[in-house]
């Protein structure tokens, strides 16, 4: 029996990840930093955060495929847990794999405005930077809102700043938090 393929950081495995994803037919994007370093904003990170375009609670197909690359995931917890957050969690030789399922109606527009890029030679699929800035300012970290300064002050115009907003308002109301936030950050960071 062939031992599972140790990836070599979480480039290599996301990549990886998404290969095996693809041959098995199950719709994804990489986002999180694998995505920022993408849309020009590179980031050191040691997860890796992926978008499983599936219903909550239809994780089956997404488990099959990562135990196929030698990660351990128990298809009913991850089910369980799907449901109730939205994402689950598996670890992948010492590596934090986040799983995010469609959990709200703005994941099947960031299926929709997935974009196709190739990276150290390898294809895959990636958030669109207005997907991630979205689904960023949704988390509302610390850390999230430094992705976004940085996010905007490298794509400037070439975000469209008002496809993010507008999509956070129809989901937060035109009141929270996170919409000042943003307009804020894109008054100071020049995006569009």
């Amino acid at each position: 029996m062939t031992p599972p393929r140790v990836p070599d950081g979480a480039l290599d495995a996301g990549l990886a990840l998404a290969a095996a994803l693809e041959e098995a037919g199950v719709s994804y994007a990489l986002g999180g930093a694998l995505a920022l370093g993408v849309w020009g904003v590179p980031r050191g990170t040691v997860d890796v955060d992926v978008n499983a375009f599936v219903a909550v609670g239809d994780v089956a197909a997404v488990v099959a495929v990562l135990r196929t690359l030698g990660i351990e995931v128990d298809l009913e917890a991850a089910r369980r847990t799907s449901e109730r957050q939205g994402q689950f969690v598996a670890t992948w030789a010492g590596m934090r794999v986040d799983v995010f399922t469609a959990s709200i109606g703005f994941s099947w527009e960031a299926e929709r405005t997935r974009v196709r890029d190739a990276v150290e030679g390898r294809e895959a699929w990636f958030l669109s930077a207005e997907s991630l800035a979205v689904f960023k300012l949704l988390f509302f970290r610390s850390k999230d809102i430094a992705d976004l300064e940085r996010l905007v002050a490298v794509r400037g115009t070439r975000l469209d700043a008002a496809y993010v907003r507008r999509h956070l308002v129809d989901m937060m109301g035109e009141d929270d938090p996170r919409v000042a936030r943003w307009d804020q950050i894109v008054a100071q960071h020049g995006g569009s």
